[in-house]
């Protein structure tokens, strides 16, 4: 049960598809490189960064990994809350279940991160979260 909230309140396109927190990617970028794989990857890093306490996301690293993701999810037509959260946020919650696993994925959140800026996000607040 509180993983289903949980799953919910982090993996509902609802919030991050307000753009409006960072600067995201191009969109243009985004298509380029919309995969399943990628946001296998986007989901990840917020679940990783969200729980191992060695790599904390900022409010603006989480702000333009969500964001992206519901941008790659969007491309890929996975809109429906339910096969988000088993296809993507399931399996990346499993991870963590795991031994190691954030000593593992912890170091890939700021890889992906840099490359997201690569193609022109963002991690400034462009406004507070919730607002």
């Amino acid at each position: 049960m509180l993983r289903a909230l949980i799953l919910t309140l982090i993996a509902t396109p609802a919030l991050a598809q307000d753009p409006g927190f960072v600067t995201l990617p191009r969109d243009e970028r985004i298509a380029e490189v919309a995969s399943p794989d990628l946001l296998r990857a986007l989901v990840t890093a917020n679940v990783v960064g969200m729980n191992c306490q060695d790599f904390p996301l900022t409010q603006g690293e989480w702000a333009l990994l969500t964001g992206t993701a519901y941008i790659v999810a969007t491309k890929l037509g996975v809109m429906d809350t339910g096969a988000y959260d088993s296809d993507f946020y399931g399996p990346a919650f499993d991870l963590l279940d795991r031994p190691g696993t954030c000593a593992s994925e912890g170091p890939k959140i700021g890889l992906l991160v840099a490359m997201l800026m690569e193609m022109g996000g963002d991690t400034v607040l462009l406004r507070p979260l919730g607002e």
